[in-house]
């Protein structure tokens, strides 16, 4: 687990523990930028700039060695990054504080009490809030009081009231996030000026109450300032209405600690909102693209050893040390001769290693086509240089499905490895245009590494025939069910974006026909397996090849099932024993017989967007497609049942399945 440490307070920072993570949610839910609910506290990791720290302590980063994550990473946010840093980490011992982990803020600063509903910064000159953070093992009792407090009436005995965040925020659309003015906004300054008639000389004003209660119209919050009794609703900030009385941003970056030139219209969003953080971040299998690493291919490994490392070897006879200390990293070059890595080394101190100098981030299609080659030909990968990290064998196709399967694999061992990037807000990244500069910053200066994590787990693998998939998709094309996602996917895009990314093509994000089918079928597939392998059906996740012809790269139509994790949990076998003949082919009928009906039909199966409707599913739903977030590739976008009815058409009849399920042109 990876705790939270070095909450910045005030002066003296305060290093308690307030929490802990799991590597991956630094990724993907948690990570730089963005708010984490704790027990008590709301907090921000920091930039990584204030990492070093933790790992000064750790004796060193801890690096991810994989080239072409990093070429990715280069290509993404500029050729400075030279490295991949696994996250701070420590294990927590019995009767030991831990003192290391990944920085964080508190953010939102603005508290309020729970006893007399006090609204002040916990910071500066109000002091009304106090930090408590005293018992080393127990950092789910970190908090901030309010000592003193005499309740709501102020007639009370003064006692110790815990405080909580205060949960309005403001965000534009270039990534900053800020506190919401509330005291600008209950003395109706526009300007931004902190104005109380009465106090003039206090900055803030004298203490705000934020009193809410339930209403015939749902809840209702205000703002009143004790001094001269100005009062507000936050009710005035909702609606079209409420956006022309928002004020504009300060261009504030809390996870930096830094403030920009901005002035862009803000979004009113409470703290935790969906919208407020979204991530960016790169994800690759490490796979095999030749059965023997060439002195090229481990000298583009060795870029990402650190050089006072590489600097350990002054001779060939000093390679078996460096690769064993490598090992120790993550890098195994085991198999690898002593002398390819010794020329390898030279290549690299020479500066000659590959560097791409590619500026314009890669496509889906490009990152995932050398994935894509490999696990296709299972057979040609049975033994080759990197079985540490990879290995694959080819497995029988069952005959009930040959007419639709290419082929099936088992992967015995794989490894996932995942860089964070950068993050947005209001807009995820995939929908505003590949406007790299809507990303908010890592660091105050261009990063020269980033985070990462490896995930080690094992998978299946199912391609489809290509002369199969060719003709049904280009028969769905012409569909009247196509026709109706397709203009859904347009009003979507047209709602569900900014205005910044009104320049966005819809038809050039919707994916097609084959994607939807091959979808569908993994979220039919993960469902069954985690009836039959014994694992969780969030513990399993997809990976989709799906494409027609892109440029240099042909079609594909296939989907790797896997359940990885940052350990070795995910290899415990049962997964892959399901590839068998046998196994695959019941698997497959329950998953198609399951499908053929669901608890909310007729409503689910003939359901298509229609009108000012704007979803991106067809015959889809909880109750038989769905999955969590943490298992699906798309969001649960893009899936119709229907899809894979037709495709299999032959074979439900083939395998006893009589679906119910309306036909495409219905």
């Amino acid at each position: 687990m990876d705790p939270f440490e070095g909450v910045d307070l005030v002066k003296p920072k305060n290093f308690g523990r307030v929490g802990s993570l799991r590597p991956t949610a630094l990724l993907y839910t948690a990570g730089i930028g963005a708010s984490v609910d704790l027990p008590h506290i709301a907090v921000m990791p920091q930039g990584l700039d204030s990492w070093q720290r933790a790992y000064a302590q750790m004796g060193g980063a801890l690096p991810v060695f994989e080239p072409r994550l990093l070429e990715a990473v280069k290509a993404q946010l500029g050729r400075q990054v030279r490295e991949l840093r696994r996250p701070p980490r420590v294990e927590v011992q019995p009767r030991e504080v831990p003192r290391l982990g990944v920085p964080a803020t508190v953010f939102p600063r603005w508290l309020r009490c729970t006893g007399c509903d006090l609204l002040a910064p916990f910071e500066g000159q109000s002091g009304s809030f106090t930090f408590v953070n005293t018992i080393g093992m127990r950092p789910d009792q970190a908090r901030f009081v309010h000592k003193g407090c005499r309740g709501r009436r102020g007639s009370g005995k003064a006692r110790e009231s815990v405080a909580v965040p205060a949960r309005y925020l403001v965000a534009c659309l270039n990534g900053h996030l800020d506190e919401f003015p509330y005291a600008a906004f209950v003395h109706h300054s526009h300007g931004g000026t902190w104005t109380c008639d009465k106090t003039p000389g206090l900055n803030p004003p004298t203490p705000l109450r934020m009193l809410e209660w339930r209403s015939n119209i749902g809840p209702e919050v205000r703002v009143t300032c004790v001094s001269c009794q100005s009062t507000r609703s936050m009710r005035e900030l909702t609606g079209t209405a409420g956006a022309a009385r928002m004020p504009r941003c300060r261009g504030r970056h809390p996870h930096l600690g830094t403030f920009a030139k901005c002035g862009a219209e803000t979004k009113f969003m409470l703290l935790g909102a969906a919208n407020q953080w979204f991530p960016a971040t790169i994800s690759l299998l490490v796979v095999p693209e030749s059965k023997t690493l060439t002195v090229a291919d481990v000298a583009a490994r060795l870029q990402a050893v650190p050089d006072q490392v590489r600097g350990m070897v002054t001779a060939e006879a000093t390679v078996p040390m460096f690769k064993m200390l490598l090992q120790q990293q993550g890098l195994d070059l085991a198999d690898v001769p002593d002398a390819t890595v010794w020329q390898a080394l030279t290549l690299v101190a020479a500066d000659g290693g590959a560097d791409a100098g590619r500026t314009t981030p890669y496509t889906t299609v490009e990152l995932r086509s050398p994935e894509w080659n490999t696990l296709i030909r299972p057979a040609d990968f049975a033994k080759h240089a990197r079985e540490s990290d990879f290995r694959i064998r080819d497995v029988q196709v069952p005959e009930a499905l040959r007419p639709v399967v290419e082929t099936v694999a088992a992967v015995d061992r794989l490894k996932k490895v995942n860089a964070f990037v950068g993050f947005t807000r209001v807009d995820a990244f995939e929908r505003i245009g590949d406007a790299s500069e809507r990303l908010a910053p890592l660091a105050r200066k261009r990063p020269s590494w980033v985070p990462a994590t490896e995930d080690h787990g094992e998978g299946v693998f199912v391609r489809l025939r290509e002369d199969v998939v060719r003709p049904w998709e280009d028969a769905v094309l012409g569909s009247q069910l196509w026709d109706a996602h397709r203009s859904a996917h347009r009003r979507n895009i047209a709602r569900r974006t900014s205005t910044s990314a009104a320049a966005i093509d819809p038809d050039s994000r919707l994916e097609p026909p084959r994607y939807w089918a091959v979808h569908t079928l993994a979220h039919l597939v993960i469902r069954q397996m985690a009836l039959d392998a014994g694992y969780g059906s969030a513990s399993l996740t997809e990976r989709i090849y799906a494409w027609r012809e892109s440029g240099d790269h042909g079609p594909a139509a296939g989907f790797l099932i896997s359940t990885t994790s940052p350990d070795s949990d995910g290899t415990l076998g049962g997964l892959v024993e399901l590839s068998t003949p046998q196994a695959m082919q019941a698997l497959v009928r329950r998953a198609l017989l399951r499908s053929s009906r669901c608890s909310s039909d007729p409503v689910c199966s003939h359901r298509v967007p229609r009108g000012q409707e704007d979803f991106l599913h067809g015959a889809a739903c909880h109750f038989c497609t769905f999955l969590s977030e943490t298992s699906c590739d798309g969001a649960n976008r893009f899936l119709d049942r229907r899809f894979v009815s037709t495709l299999y058409a032959a074979q439900l009849v083939e395998l006893g399945v009589v679906g119910l399920l309306a036909d495409v042109d219905s």
